[in-house]
């Protein structure tokens, strides 16, 4: 019995931790390492790793210029919007 109880607790108390290692905790730190003709940043380093940075062109293996800490790109959405932006048509405000 004394197992089943302590077995309970630690699942609940696994479930109630797992939320908090999503949290973002600021803005990542990234250094520009390459950029296009426009000035846009195409390339950024953080840490020891560097990311292509996402574009209209290439949204897969990349990272969002917002995510980086840059200053421009999609903004995301305070909210969910009851389906994926795939099956949306235009753009929704970013607060609802």
């Amino acid at each position: 019995m004394n197992k089943l109880i302590i077995a309970a607790a630690t699942g609940t108390l696994a479930f109630t931790a797992a939320p908090a290692l999503a949290d973002h905790h600021g803005e990542a730190k990234a250094e520009v390492v390459e950029t296009n003709a426009k000035g846009h940043a195409t390339k950024v380093k953080i840490g020891e790793k560097t990311y292509e940075v996402c574009t209209s062109d290439a949204q897969d293996g990349c990272i969002n210029p917002r995510e980086a800490g840059l200053k421009w790109g999609n903004t995301p959405l305070n909210y969910w919007p009851g389906k994926p932006a795939s099956k949306i048509e235009g753009s929704l405000p970013a607060n609802k």
